[in-house]
């Protein structure tokens, strides 16, 4: 049996991240309070993104009470799929100055499967802006995107879980925020990614205490 020992873990003020397989750290962790995660879509868009995995909600829904799947409209089908009857809403998330490819052309939405239990109260919508850095990962997700996302799902002191952490957004969000964060990559050079990000969010953050 694998002991969450065998992983040694790079902690950034309240962000705990994990480099390996999500399939094995997430059983060993304790529970939080929300999953909110950027899994691969399976649209060949880059060598990783090759196939929607499925084998992690399981497990992870038990660890948390809120699962929240971002997707552009390629993943959108699978993730209802997955999700089943856990299945809540969507909300729905407009870029209003950035746009991708999608299957009928240029888009400019993403899309966020909401499972097992409800947020707070509140519209199922928003619009946000593309600013500021584009770190090296092919399918990052805007930082002003993802602050909207955990002000919506979550509180101040609530404990994020990202099983497909990539780059570090949603952890970077997240120290914005007040939130503490539990991130976990499989990619070493993503994972290397992310520690520089969430660090730099924490020294700029101890700037102002």
């Amino acid at each position: 049996m694998i002991e969450i020992s065998k992983y040694t873990p790079v902690v950034i003020g309240d962000a705990t991240l994990y480099l390996g397989d999500c399939l094995e750290i997430v059983p060993l962790l304790d529970p939080a309070n929300v999953i909110i995660t950027d899994p691969p879509y399976g649209c060949n868009k880059t060598e990783w993104d090759t196939f929607f995995p499925v084998e992690w909600y399981p497990m992870a829904k038990s660890k948390v009470d809120m699962v929240c799947i971002i997707t552009g409209s390629a993943g959108l089908k699978d993730s209802v799929t997955l999700v089943g009857e856990d299945f809540v809403d969507v909300i729905a998330a407009l870029s209003k100055n950035g746009r991708t490819r999608g299957p009928m052309g240029f888009i400019n939405w993403l899309a966020v499967v909401v499972s097992c239990s409800k947020p707070k109260l509140g519209q199922n919508c928003f619009d946000f802006s593309v600013v500021g850095e584009k770190p090296d990962h092919p399918t990052v997700k805007p930082i002003q995107f993802m602050i909207r996302l955990i002000d919506r799902l979550t509180k101040e002191g609530d404990v994020v879980l990202d099983p497909f952490m990539g780059s570090g957004s949603t952890g970077v969000a997240c120290l914005k925020q007040g939130r503490k964060f539990i991130g976990i990559e499989i990619n070493e050079a993503y994972f290397e990614t992310a520690c520089k990000r969430i660090q730099l969010e924490y020294d700029q953050g101890k700037l102002f205490l």
